[in-house]
């Protein structure tokens, strides 16, 4: 995964806020947009910056603020890409949170907002990411549709040919044509595109845990020993191998990977304290397993499913 640069289109025009979301400081993030709307409260740029830094927790209060903060932010800038992207954020996280028959229909919503965003700017690579995985990702009774991912690739596979080419990487994953998948990642040239970069994250993420069911630890270790020289600063390399050091029942280097992604970009939004728990719980350390569980278990920031197990493991430990 060679990190030359890509073509991109930032999403926000602001460089300090755009940097902020690339490291994962959405609570910066949403500090210093609410700052800017203290002295302009249209400047659509905090509005947007507001909605995704309020965004990022599985809180429903904080949520319910952000789709206000998206919608005002569609209200004063009907034609900016970001206010529609911030809202399918917004969407994406309040949709897991719900009951199915709701969520149908937000997913319809959340569609909808992504392919204004992309209408309203073509070139903005974040918002196509999220549209392919959702046709990828959502069953084909609720308008799923691999042949429509496939087209969101081809329309930019001349203009952002790196962009494209991650793309096609995930259709095939989705396919699980898994050697087209590892062949199309790794010659992924991310430059300095966050939105890009975050997805190769993701990708290599998905990629090694298919390795890892397939016994192949080898190939996993080297996905995410390859993540970790391409994105140093970022978590998820460490979390990888924590859960390749889990599965080989190597739980005290889990332990040791673990706490060397907690103080990495992105660890917020990884489950980190779940798997220490279950890494102490391995090593027979019960004192250790129930602070890391108890700390999970109240963790807005990581999916519901992983606070859930933890307050069951928690239970379960007495």
């Amino acid at each position: 995964m060679s990190l030359s640069p890509a073509a991109q289109a930032a999403l926000f025009k602001d460089a300090q806020l755009q940097s902020l979301l690339d490291a994962g400081r959405y609570e910066d993030l949403e500090r210093a947009s609410k700052a800017r709307l203290k002295l302009k409260p249209d400047d659509v740029q905090a509005l947007a910056g507001a909605a995704l830094g309020s965004s990022d927790a599985y809180d429903v209060a904080r949520l319910d603020a952000a789709a206000k903060l998206a919608q005002t932010c569609r209200e004063r800038g009907p034609q900016e890409a970001i206010c529609y992207y911030a809202a399918a954020e917004v969407m994406g996280h309040q949709v897991q949170m719900i009951n199915p028959l709701k969520a149908v229909a937000m997913v319809g919503r959340l569609k909808d907002a992504l392919h204004k965003a992309l209408e309203l700017d073509p070139t903005l690579y974040a918002a196509r990411s999220k549209l392919v995985q959702l046709y990828l990702f959502t069953p084909q009774m609720l308008g799923g549709s691999a042949a429509k991912a496939k087209a969101l690739e081809a329309e930019i596979r001349a203009s952002q040919p790196e962009q494209a080419r991650l793309l096609r990487s995930l259709v095939a994953a989705a396919a699980e044509k898994w050697p087209e998948a590892e062949r199309e990642l790794m010659a992924v040239r991310a430059g300095s595109d966050g939105a890009l970069l975050a997805d190769v994250r993701e990708a290599t993420s998905q990629l090694g845990r298919h390795w890892m069911r397939e016994q192949q630890f080898d190939k996993a270790r080297s996905l995410f020993e390859q993540l970790q020289r391409d994105q140093p600063s970022q978590a998820m390399a460490s979390y990888c191998l924590a859960r390749l050091a889990l599965d080989q029942g190597q739980n005290q280097a889990a332990v040791q990977h673990l706490e060397r992604a907690k103080s990495l970009a992105g660890a917020q939004q990884l489950p980190i304290d779940h798997r220490l728990g279950e890494a102490w719980l391995a090593l027979d350390d019960k004192a250790a397993a129930k602070a890391a569980f108890s700390r999970a278990a109240s963790d807005k920031h990581i999916r519901p499913n992983y606070a859930k197990d933890a307050r069951k493991s928690l239970a379960e430990l007495g």
